[in-house]
């Protein structure tokens, strides 16, 4: 889910609503319709979606996430990459 040396993010209600600030706005995840499979959201903490071999990158908000930068996660596209 995470490269070595990242913190793991918890899979939490209050990580999930900062993820929803972020992921609903995002072109990647709309565009993929990714809130439709699971895990839904805050790939960063859950893997990614079931969809991956199917989803086309279109731009990506995770650097602008907070818990993109409190967690010091180093990549994007949580959503389909590993």
């Amino acid at each position: 889910m995470v490269k070595t040396g990242m913190k793991p993010v918890d899979d939490t209600i209050e990580n999930q609503k900062i993820c929803r600030q972020y992921c609903g706005i995002c072109p990647t995840f709309r565009g993929n319709k990714l809130g439709e499979v699971p895990p839904h959201e805050l790939f960063c903490g859950r893997g990614t979606s079931s969809a991956q071999s199917k989803v086309k990158t279109m731009g990506c908000f995770c650097p602008a996430c907070e818990l993109f930068t409190r967690h010091g996660l180093i990549i994007g596209y949580f959503c389909a990459t590993r």
